[in-house]
């Protein structure tokens, strides 16, 4: 007996992307909040930062990745990556049929709750500090918001060499929140999904009194508010995976994963495959 055509679309996986390992955050929050679907994730690790790059490549790099992910028949497209996300959402939702969710929305919606004096901190890479991408996002929210955003380029490089802890990130860290800190906010969002990784040692230096927004976990909150408003969630009795695919694999990359499922606990029932996208970056 043939499955309906519904239950196989909900058995179709989510695809997760990022230029490097700041998406893996979003990725183990959705397995965390939704542990019946399928997920593959993609790292462009091979060019990443794409920060600095000009919009032009970031597209092009961006849609060649999609395209890839694309080809897995996915039920829904989450764009881990803020830069992406700022630089060219609505081409990729232009090139798709399949929902395509943001992490910038959902997170500039829970800022603009969470705020109580309208003075919010963004610290995010240069390329998404360049185009406003908060700003524009706040200011629609909330009138008279004032934004303060801080490009922070170091944390990306940091993160991806595994370097999330001691003397030299916590200076960075000290440094970037100078005027952050300076501008009074009382709540900040963090506009990559890299800096994550810096999540308590930000809140440490920030103050307990700022809200410092959750974006991985906001973003799981949407899925699954789009999953069940679209009728595409996989039943619960289904056992979850999670696909890692990177145009580059290093060690880097399974210490982190290792750490954000818990790989090492015998009594985690989540099954991570690994496997290189074997694409050479375009020159």
């Amino acid at each position: 007996m043939e499955e309906p055509l519904e239950k196989l679309l909900n058995a179709q996986p989510i695809a997760v992307f990022d230029s490097g390992l700041g998406g893996l955050t979003v990725t183990a929050e959705i397995h965390r909040r939704l542990p019946s679907e399928a997920l593959v994730f993609l790292a462009d690790r091979a060019r990443v930062p794409y920060a600095s790059l000009s919009p032009a490549l970031i597209t092009r790099y961006a849609l060649e990745c999609f395209d890839y992910l694309y080809s897995f028949e996915p039920k829904v497209i989450v764009v881990a990556c803020n830069t992406v996300s700022a630089v060219c959402i609505d081409e990729i939702r232009a090139r798709y049929s399949c929902p395509v969710i943001d992490v910038i929305t959902p997170t500039a919606d829970a800022a603009a709750a969470a705020t109580k004096t309208n003075r919010i901190g963004v610290l995010a890479t240069t390329a998404t500090v360049k185009r406003r991408a908060y700003d524009d996002q706040l200011s629609g929210r909330i009138g008279g918001v004032q934004v303060f955003s801080q490009g922070c380029p170091l944390f990306v490089p940091l993160v991806e060499e595994g370097w999330t802890r001691g003397e030299i990130p916590e200076k960075i860290v000290r440094h970037y929140l100078e005027s952050v800190i300076a501008a009074h906010v009382d709540t900040a969002v963090l506009g990559c999904t890299h800096y994550e990784y810096f999540r308590d040692l930000l809140q440490k230096h920030l103050g307990d009194h700022v809200t410092l927004i959750n974006t991985p976990r906001v973003t799981a909150d949407r899925l699954a508010s789009l999953l069940q408003e679209q009728d595409l969630a996989r039943g619960g009795n289904h056992k979850g995976s999670v696909m890692i695919y990177s145009s580059d694999i290093t060690d880097a990359l399974y210490t982190v994963a290792d750490s954000l499922f818990d790989l090492n606990n015998p009594m985690n029932p989540v099954r991570v495959e690994y496997a290189n996208t074997s694409r050479e970056p375009v020159i």
